[in-house]
């Protein structure tokens, strides 16, 4: 079977789920303004945001392990590792809604208390995959924590 370069793969297994969500957002904000008819959606896809980019990480890292030894992590460091991605992810995100607006006048953000839950949503969202990953991975391997 023949291998794929490391960045084929990666976007191929890994990609996926964040430019979904990101399509989705997008979808519901400028196609349907579901956001301002539903502003629970906003928790919704902060959360989902979350275990999109974690997933993502993840699955950056395990191709990464297959093609490089150096890449190769301990499974508590992995997921330490991919737990602060997906928390600067979840800052970067919303550092670009402040830039938009103030530079393009959306209203993004609504205030602190608002973007202080975007980001606790977005690192509770990665916790939780990489909760539900660590349990799928100890059934498959009986019980055994691998990297």
């Amino acid at each position: 079977m023949e291998r794929r370069a490391p960045l084929v793969e990666i976007a191929r297994r890994a990609a996926w789920p964040p430019a979904l969500v990101f399509a989705l957002h997008v979808v519901a904000s400028l196609g349907f303004h579901a956001y301002a008819r539903l502003p629970s959606l906003d928790i919704a896809m902060h959360l989902l945001g979350g275990c999109a980019i974690a997933c993502c990480f993840a699955r950056t890292l395990d191709v990464l392990a297959r093609d490089h030894a150096a890449a190769r992590l301990d499974a508590r460091v992995q997921m330490l590792f991919v737990f602060a991605l997906t928390a600067t992810a979840a800052v970067v995100w919303e550092f670009a809604e402040f830039v938009s607006d103030r530079t393009s006048g959306t209203s993004a953000q609504a205030g602190l208390e608002d973007t202080l839950l975007d980001l606790a949503l977005g690192m509770l969202g990665g916790a939780l995959y990489l909760a539900a990953r660590s349990r799928a991975r100890r059934v498959v391997l009986g019980g055994q924590l691998r990297a």
